[in-house]
């Protein structure tokens, strides 16, 4: 029941924007626009409350200023669109605050790449309807989240030192300025396909290994959905009322299906552009789709590059910090806080369990034992219950010792680790 409502406030913003934008404009690209927005916004964590609304028209300038740069000359836009997502990452080292802001100022320029909006002779008309596309946006994700109670967690405070942030900054610059070179000499018009995959990437990579990991879904997706479009494709031909209940269907079946893997994600945005495409008539939607599985893979390794290569974070060292920080909260008494933190700590160790079966890592042992807890200490966050607290009591020792082992010296005799056979961290 918790996969539909998540999968509920994430596509009922995008339909609900559609069906609004639709009438006003008949520029697909507005229309456009507003969905992608509505679809990255849904995806976004941390706090979504009214005030968010008051960034729209900065949002919005952020991308009529792209457009008159892009416009004037594609060196312009192309670094205005690299300092921007470069200053907005960084600006995480000052705060959550500044976190918001730059991710509010982020997304409505992504989905500038999905659908480019010619400022032509008129920034001021481009101003305008940006402004419209990403208002009704926001305003229904807020409602959806609202109506489904999805955004009853507030984000999680960060605890990164601020030189990660400021080199993150970094990488995802120099991502992007090799997505855009590429990009635009190699696969001409279709240039932006390269960018936001170096984007989505290489945007929220918790360590490079989980870069790599986001690379080879993000590619093995865009396969897969590569293959089921041009099914599709085919099977729909100039049918443009069934080309619309096909896409908004693998719209929805995406939003439910992303929660089980971000492959799953990537295969039904392939498919909804080949829907997209049929129904603007851009080209032959076979030979474009085998042009955006190049272009993927290629944004893909402009990310996966500097995340190994300039100043990596190990998934190993995310683990022992992640895992340290649960440690202290289950102490402290915050079960609550804890719960959530587990789900972090799950996501960070997801590189390490897709190469479990070949690379076996002590880092794994930790994470096992602590989700092994999340029955208990989600008794816990709810009511005093002292057998759960006993059995989290006593997990937390061989955890902790362990943790300590890894960091000063070699595993203990009769330790997880030690039991197990893994090699030091």
């Amino acid at each position: 029941m918790r996969n539909i409502r998540a999968a509920l406030a994430g596509f009922a913003p995008l339909l609900a924007t559609v069906v609004t934008l639709i009438p006003l404009t008949h520029q697909t690209g507005i229309v456009v626009l507003g969905a992608a927005v509505a679809m990255m916004a849904g995806r976004a964590q941390g706090h979504q409350g009214p005030m968010r609304l008051l960034l729209v028209p900065v949002g919005a300038l952020v991308i009529a200023t792209f457009a008159v740069l892009f416009h004037a000359a594609h060196a312009y836009g192309d670094a205005f669109f690299v300092l921007t997502v470069a200053a907005a990452t960084a600006a995480r080292a000052f705060g959550p605050a500044a976190g918001r802001l730059g991710r509010a100022l982020v997304l409505p320029l992504i989905g500038m790449l999905i659908a480019p909006v010619n400022p032509g002779g008129d920034p001021l008309r481009t101003l305008a309807w940006a402004t419209l596309a990403v208002f009704t946006a926001e305003v229904y994700v807020l409602v959806a989240r609202r109506l489904w109670g999805t955004d009853a967690a507030s984000e999680l405070p960060g605890t990164a030192a601020a030189k990660v942030h400021v080199w993150r900054g970094v990488q995802s610059a120099l991502a992007l300025t090799l997505a855009f070179a590429i990009g635009q000499t190699v696969f001409g018009e279709h240039w932006a396909w390269t960018v936001i995959s170096a984007y989505t990437v290489g945007a929220a990579a918790r360590s490079r290994g989980d870069a790599l990991l986001k690379g080879v879904h993000r590619t093995l997706g865009a396969l897969g959905g590569t293959l089921a479009a041009t099914g599709l494709a085919v099977a729909v031909g100039p049918h443009r009322p069934v080309a619309v209940v096909l896409l908004l269907l693998v719209l929805a079946g995406g939003f439910y299906l992303r929660q089980f893997g971000y492959a799953w994600w990537a295969a039904s945005v392939t498919a909804s552009l080949a829907l997209l495409y049929s129904l603007v008539g851009v080209g032959d939607t076979v030979s474009l789709l085998g042009t955006r599985l190049v272009a993927v893979v290629v944004g893909a390794l402009c990310a996966i590059l500097p995340a190994m290569f300039i100043s990596p974070i190990r998934t190993g060292a995310v683990l022992r910090k992640r895992t340290a920080e649960c440690l202290r909260t289950i102490r402290d008494g915050d079960y609550a806080l804890a719960v959530r933190q587990l789900d972090v700590l799950r996501t960070s160790a997801a590189p390490l369990f897709a190469v479990r079966r070949f690379v076996p890592r002590r880092e794994l042992l930790w994470v096992d034992g602590l989700l092994a807890l999340s029955p208990d200490l989600q008794l816990l966050s709810e009511a005093d219950d002292p057998a759960a607290l006993k059995r989290v009591r006593q997990a937390l020792g061989p955890i902790a010792d362990d943790l300590r082992a890894a960091v000063h010296g070699p595993a203990r005799p009769g330790s997880p680790a030690a039991a197990a056979g893994a090699p030091p961290a």
